[in-house]
Order: structure tokens, then C-alpha cells, then sequence
């Protein structure tokens, strides 16, 4: 069973993304802020990590950047899921350069979101 970890503060799309994944057959992780996200994501090792960009704490980036600097996390795919309100192209690619294998804009739809987790994970 694949373990993925959300890093969203929004506690009630954190419960939404949860129950779909949880549904799926995955096991959820989750946490509320990057700093509890980043010590997860080294403690677990999860098959994939979805990020949102704006978190106390440490943000989205720097998650990205820690996450992409150690070795024990460097190699987990992480989906980046954001409502950013500035440049979204800019975001878009920047994240990705960073080491992003995807970006979604929110409103997240639960199937597209499912579906692009299907498609990254190793079957």
C-alpha cells in the first residue's frame, strides 16, 4: 500500500484529499504546516508528498528546497497544489525546476487529483 504525504494547512481539505486517498487504499499522512511536513516526510519516507505553497512555517519552497537537499527525501515525487494568487505560470515553473514532478491549481478536483497520483506512483 502506497503512503503518500499531504502538507496542506486548510484543515477541511485536508480531510477531503484524506478520505479520497483513504478510499483509494492509500495510507495518509498528513500535516498542517511545513516544518511538521518536512520532519514527516524524513521520519516516513511516503511514496509521494502533496505540497501546498503557502503553510506557516516554513513555506512551500522551502520544503521543496530541504526535501530536494537530503538524500533520504530527494527521490520522493511531490505534487504541488496551490491557490497562489500571484504569477501561477511563473509558480508553475519554478516549483518544477525546483524538482516538482507536477502542479495542480486549486480548486483541486478530487478525480484529477486521484488520477495524477495513479499516473505518478510505481505500480
Amino acid at each position: 500500500m502506497a503512503r503518500i504525504l499531504s502538507i496542506e494547512d486548510d484543515v477541511d481539505l485536508q480531510q477531503v484529499v484524506t478520505y479520497a486517498l483513504a478510499k483509494k487504499g492509500w495510507d495518509v499522512v498528513y500535516a498542517y504546516d511545513g516544518k511538521d511536513g518536512l520532519d514527516q516526510a524524513r521520519k516516513v519516507i511516503p511514496d509521494l508528498i502533496l505540497l501546498d505553497m503557502m503553510l506557516p512555517g516554513l513555506n512551500g519552497i522551502e520544503v521543496i528546497k530541504a526535501l530536494k537537499a537530503d538524500e533520504a527525501t530527494r527521490d520522493i515525487p511531490v505534487v504541488v497544489m496551490t491557490a497562489y494568487p500571484s504569477d501561477a505560470q511563473f509558480l508553475k515553473s519554478a516549483v518544477l525546476a525546483m524538482g516538482a514532478v507536477e502542479y495542480l491549481a486549486k480548486p483541486v478536483h478530487i478525480d484529477e487529483l486521484v488520477s495524477t497520483i495513479e499516473r505518478l506512483l510505481p505500480h
